[in-house]
């Protein structure tokens, strides 16, 4: 596993980071990778709730979808 070094992080921004760590029980590198992984994973999930929500919804209606690739090919076709 690759290793991150963090150089000139202000005092008020480690003392927040040692107060959060502290309230999750974690130590302050273990929760730095956690805020991390909280921020690059959870910018994607956050942009797919609006497709989940069309998709249950479309799911939950009952109606059935026919594959549009083939509707695509003889449009193109024309």
């Amino acid at each position: 596993m690759a290793e991150l070094v963090l150089t000139d992080v202000e005092d008020g921004v480690l003392d927040r980071l040692q107060m959060r760590a502290a309230r999750h029980g974690r130590t302050p590198a273990e929760e730095a990778k956690a805020i991390l992984l909280e921020a690059l994973r959870g910018r994607d999930a956050v942009l797919w709730v609006p497709v989940d929500a069309i998709y249950h919804r479309l799911a939950n209606s009952g109606r059935t979808f026919s594959d549009s690739a083939e509707l695509l090919r003889e449009d193109r076709d024309r």
